[in-house]
């Protein structure tokens, strides 16, 4: 009687006073039509955390565009929660949960978001134009953004950024960043795409001051070692800086000339002082170096190519 009358009435106000979450295509037209700061935030903000939730495939008019065009918002929370959704939507393992029925939905909807970014040859450039910025959490959810695309569609990615060189020279410049996390992340990327790279995106990365920017870290952090302020980390980070300068180094014989002649090559001979009585990671320091030096004697893998390749690239860049 009245019991079950009270158990079905306080069923229904529960279901009332639990606030149904709102859908991504809600939650994308409140962001799109939002003329408040603090409604844009506010949709942004949960549309970044259903992104996190549930695999979500969009479109690139109102969907990824919209959130590419958040991105370069002069509002730094907006751009932060812009590329962190970014980030989630193309990274095949987000969400860690899926459906039962749909194992690989996270995947699929990673690929297809990618997919998506990577259909317009504007779109990536402008989504990385905030790393300009100085802000922490817009370089870092930039940067990971980056690295989701490169695992994901590695080849589309490549070709993105050798139609927009100064997207790319926005990357090297975060090898200057004094956060370590940044900077770490950012030479992480270095090491990790430039082996499998087009020898073209290499030859861009090496014009636009890559060699200078990885030897000033390898020398920051000599000058630095046996100091109170030294990183526990850095040899890992030395050798992480000498597998890019090796992978610049590899198949590119215009690069080569650029390491030579541009005095990158006297740089690291300075390195390779040292002390009668040293430590291990002085000594594996000195290796790193000689490994460099020994690699600018054997001829660069596709050489043949290399040449004519190498040169058109530097130029090219030079001039972008």
């Amino acid at each position: 009687g009245q019991s079950q009358v009270r158990v079905v009435m306080a069923f229904f106000t529960s279901l009332l006073a639990t606030p149904r979450k709102a859908s991504g295509k809600t939650l994308l037209e409140r962001l799109g039509g939002a003329t408040q700061l603090d409604d844009r935030r506010d949709a942004l903000a949960s549309f970044k955390e259903l992104s996190a939730e549930e695999p979500l495939r969009l479109i690139v008019e109102g969907g990824i565009g919209l959130l590419v065009r958040l991105a370069g918002d002069e509002d730094a929370q907006l751009a932060r929660d812009a590329l962190e959704t970014l980030s989630n939507l193309c990274d095949v393992g987000v969400p860690a949960e899926v459906p039962e029925d749909r194992p690989n939905a996270n995947r699929v909807a990673g690929e297809h978001n990618c997919d998506m970014l990577l259909s317009d040859a504007e779109l990536l450039p402008a989504a990385l134009a905030p790393l300009e910025r100085s802000d922490f959490y817009v370089r870092f959810h930039g940067l990971a953004l980056l690295r989701q695309l490169l695992a994901t569609r590695a080849d589309k990615t490549h070709e993105a950024l050798l139609h927009a060189p100064a997207a790319a020279g926005r990357v090297l410049a975060l090898l200057e960043d004094e956060r370590d996390i940044v900077r770490n992340e950012a030479l992480h990327l270095m090491r990790d795409v430039v082996p499998t790279a087009p020898p073209e995106l290499a030859n861009i990365l090496a014009f636009q001051g890559g060699f200078e920017s990885l030897l000033t870290i390898a020398e920051g952090i000599v000058r630095e070692e046996g100091s109170e302020t030294a990183d526990a980390g850095a040899g890992a980070v030395f050798a992480d800086t000498f597998d890019a300068l090796g992978a610049l180094l590899a198949r590119h014989v215009a690069n080569r000339r650029l390491f030579v002649e541009g005095g990158a090559l006297g740089r690291v001979l300075s390195l390779l002082a040292l002390p009668p009585s040293h430590t291990s990671g002085q000594a594996a320091r000195i290796r790193l170096a000689c490994r460099t030096l020994w690699q600018l004697l054997r001829p660069p893998a596709g050489a043949a190519g290399g040449e004519a390749g190498g040169e058109g690239g530097g130029e090219g860049s030079g001039e972008g």
